[in-house]
């Protein structure tokens, strides 16, 4: 098991490199022969460990703890060599496992899940895209960053006093019983980091010394893997750099279709078009352990803290892709919109909202889908026509627009593929838990 932060050369790291980014490491490999004055680290963090915060990147030592470039002490060949990042994040690569990048908003008890690396994802790219300005557009203080999935929950309810009291007997956990959907994460990482468990569960990010970047800058002999990174992150902002013209695009259909909507549902509406699209991430139940090490999780809670009835469903945060087969999910319970429109002042329920909800996006998806449309060419517009938004509650809806939760375990395997292998025959699907119990399925359609 890999601990701490380790130096390493690239021909050390090359093939590593080439099964998670073959591109990048072709043109390294082709093109360039950096060599010990080029030297590169690899950070290994356990579940939870958190690679960034607000305010700088934490780098691990063997023992588990954690240093900043600015504390004392730190060694001198990583002063030297990534002391560029002292006020932000050296440019990095994950080689194993995933990074969630969020926004936790403590006191709402939130976590908005913004961006989640897999393995082959570089970061961040303003290392090797912005230039020295005296203008200042990105905020400070804003984004954390955890090894795994941050945004994890059980799908059923684990916030039982009693049942809680056994994983604090077995595992020495000192937190209180989850109060909401907000704590679970912080639950796992405290079950995964007692010495019971003594997991390997190990995040991998590769992080480039300051030779490295300079030379992608200034050197005209990298120009081609300068050029290439340069490709990546145009592709990388994609979304964000034509989202004025779909939030026109959005606002021009509702004024020909008169639609008022509640601002909020309006504003989920948009919201889950970006899931769709890819450019923000919704949810789906863990089936590897690429976001967590969501055995071990579920063992434990059918062995220590007695789920029995219901199935251990984990569900992290992952990004939609036009290839999946599978569907993500997004809750009206799980508020995960970067967008923080008010609701409206009067009273409803959330089925009440549901089918306001569907009403919006099947005109957004008729406007859309249209030959003349404004978007009817982009991507929007190949989501209005591939793409089904179905909506689910665990109560009846006697309107026949929102679809029982219960079905879902039906149509998608992923939820009660476990429940045999983990526990008895008769734990059933968690239909009535919070997240389905206003959600919305996004999958391709066929």
């Amino acid at each position: 098991m890999q601990n701490g932060l380790i130096k390493v050369y690239w021909h050390q790291i090359a093939d590593r490199v080439y099964k998670v980014e073959p591109q990048f490491a072709s043109i390294v490999n082709n093109t360039l022969d950096p060599g010990q004055d080029f030297p590169l680290y690899l950070a290994y963090y356990p579940y939870g460990a958190n690679d960034a915060d607000t305010i700088s990147s934490l780098f691990p030592r063997e023992n588990n703890t954690y240093y900043r470039i600015t504390d004392p002490n730190v060694p001198k060949d990583v002063l030297k060599d990534l002391g560029y990042s002292r006020d932000s994040t050296p440019l990095g690569m994950v080689l194993d496992k995933e990074v969630e990048c969020f926004i936790d908003l403590k006191h709402e008890g939130i976590t908005i899940p913004w961006l989640i690396y897999t393995p082959g994802k570089i970061f961040p790219f303003e290392r090797i895209l912005n230039r020295p300005r005296k203008k200042i557009y990105a905020p400070n203080g804003l984004l954390s960053s955890t090894a795994g999935a941050r945004s994890v929950f059980m799908l059923p309810n684990i916030g039982c006093a009693i049942n809680h009291a056994n994983l604090q007997r077995d595992f020495n956990i000192q937190s209180p019983p989850t109060k909401s959907l907000y704590d679970h994460g912080h639950l796992f990482k405290e079950i995964l980091a007692s010495d019971t468990i003594q997991s390997d569960w190990r995040c991998c990010i590769m992080y480039f010394s300051k030779n490295w970047v300079h030379h992608i800058l200034n050197n005209p002999a990298w120009f081609q893997l300068k050029h290439y990174l340069h490709e990546l992150a145009w592709n990388h902002y994609d979304y964000e750099r034509n989202r004025i013209y779909y939030d026109i695009a959005f606002s021009m259909i509702q004024k020909k279709r008169n639609l008022k909507p509640n601002p909020y549902l309006a504003d989920t509406a948009k919201h889950l078009f970006a899931i769709a699209i890819g450019a923000a991430p919704a949810y789906g139940p863990a089936v590897n352990e690429n976001a967590l090490p969501f055995t071990a999780i579920q063992k434990v809670f059918v062995e220590s803290y007695g789920l029995k009835k219901y199935s251990p469903v984990i569900m992290n945060p992952l990004h939609y892709h036009d290839n999946d087969t599978s569907p993500v999910y997004y809750s009206l319970q799980l508020s995960a919109n970067d967008v923080f429109s008010p609701k409206s002042r009067e009273v409803s329920s959330t089925l009440f909202e549901m089918r306001e909800l569907e009403h919006i996006i099947r005109i957004f998806v008729e406007e859309l889908s249209k030959p003349q449309a404004l978007c009817n060419d982009t991507i929007l517009g190949e989501v209005a026509k591939n793409i089904n938004f179905d909506l689910f509650h665990n109560k009846i809806d006697r309107h026949r627009v929102v679809r029982l939760s219960s079905e879902l375990a039906e149509l998608d395997r992923r939820f009660t593929q476990d429940a045999i292998a983990m526990q008895s025959k008769n734990a059933v699907f968690a239909s009535d838990a919070p997240f389905v119990r206003g959600c919305v399925r996004i999958q391709r359609r066929g």
